[in-house]
């Protein structure tokens, strides 16, 4: 216990955890607040999902960030065979990305999981690598990405798989990897995806048609398909004007307009409830998550701990700009969520073990040891 406590007073006492802190709870407040005056029975269950990642962010801190990282290639194998695994499981809504919990209502995503898992195995490759300026130093490191993106793509889950990538090039980049290497690969990418296109279901081909319209005025998109949701999503961010309607807003917000209104487009429900200082407010807070974990990164000495801040960063960031993006129709709808506000258990647990890993760090960003507290 006495271990615990000091771990404890060293993230209390660290001047850069808590914008971290602060940023989350209140993230998570404005979740609930956002829940509860739209469905108090998704409200109740958010406050369990919440206590749960509040639990998994303290342990995540008692290890050494440096005995994790040894663990980094078994977790990863670990994620590989539970995204296999998935893939036999039953379908619910008509894809294969959930565990279901026999004879409880609880489902377990492992994607959100495999997020963190390969973040901390490719940090873990990449912390001493003199080769990564090289093409082949960049091989190992595409294919740690490549095979949870295709076993995800399979589900199909395209907007976790798209993660996958974008946390890759901004860990590659911090690690010191050549700007010219990543730009002919990223012009490379764009091709595979072409050529995967006909290979994409059919509703998902659908989104893009439909963001595309969108994108150049055309209204003649599926009424039925993403766009249809991306028109009520803008409709209520619009409807909330500057401070929104509150309860009033919420109950304009219907099942049969925004389907996913408590998941992938709940930043159109803070809209119309809280109008536009509540979407700025939004905004400020993933930046000032985002200034803290900078700061982390910028001033952590062990070069695993640095680049598995920048990946896990990455992986808050990213989801946050996909998911506002794809709420005011500016993305196709992938199907992400909105990091601490977004209704669901597998989402925010792996969030907060994200955060929990980021504080690790902070509280041992001095040391190179793994055997200080």
């Amino acid at each position: 216990m006495s271990k615990f406590n000091q771990i404890v007073g060293k993230v209390l006492t660290t001047r850069v955890a808590w914008p971290i802190l602060l940023t989350i709870a209140a993230l998570c407040t404005v979740s609930l607040l956002s829940l509860r005056l739209s469905s108090q029975p998704r409200a109740d269950r958010q406050e369990i999902h919440i206590a749960i990642g509040a639990f998994a962010l303290i342990l995540c801190l008692l290890p050494h960030f440096q005995n994790i990282g040894r663990a980094a290639y078994g977790l990863y194998g670990i994620a590989l065979l539970l995204l296999a695994g998935v893939l036999f499981a039953p379908s619910i809504a008509y894809t294969h990305r959930w565990f279901a919990i026999p004879g409880t209502p609880v489902l377990i995503q492992p994607s959100e999981f495999a997020k963190i898992a390969f973040v901390l195995a490719n940090a873990w490759y990449l912390r001493n690598r003199k080769n990564i300026r090289t093409i082949e130093g960049l091989v190992f490191p595409f294919i740690l990405a490549l095979v949870p993106f295709a076993l995800i793509l399979v589900e199909p889950d395209l907007g976790t798989a798209s993660l996958f990538l974008f946390v890759l090039y901004a860990m590659l980049i911090a690690a010191g990897a050549r700007f010219r290497h990543l730009i002919a690969i990223a012009v490379m990418l764009p091709l595979l995806g072409w050529g995967a296109f006909p290979f994409l279901k059919d509703y998902q081909k659908q989104r893009v048609y439909s963001i595309a319209h969108l994108m150049i005025g055309r209204d003649d998109a599926d009424p039925a398909g993403s766009s249809y949701q991306q028109l009520h999503s803008m409709m209520a961010i619009g409807a909330g004007g500057v401070t929104g309607q509150g309860e009033q807003g919420a109950k304009l917000v219907t099942p049969e307009t925004l389907p996913e209104a408590y998941t992938d487009f709940i930043f159109a429900l803070i809209g119309i409830q809280w109008g536009f200082a509540g979407c700025a407010l939004i905004l400020v807070l993933y930046l000032a998550f985002f200034g803290a974990s900078v700061e982390i990164a910028a001033s952590t000495r062990d070069n695993f701990g640095r680049l598995l801040v920048v990946g896990l960063t990455s992986i808050i960031l990213f989801q946050a700009l996909i998911n506002i993006a794809m709420t005011i129709a500016l993305a196709p709808v992938v199907g992400i969520e909105l990091p601490f506000l977004s209704y669901g258990g597998s989402s925010l647990i792996s969030s907060f073990i994200a955060a929990g890993l980021l504080l690790n760090v902070s509280i041992r960003r001095d040391t190179r040891t793994a055997h200080s507290v």
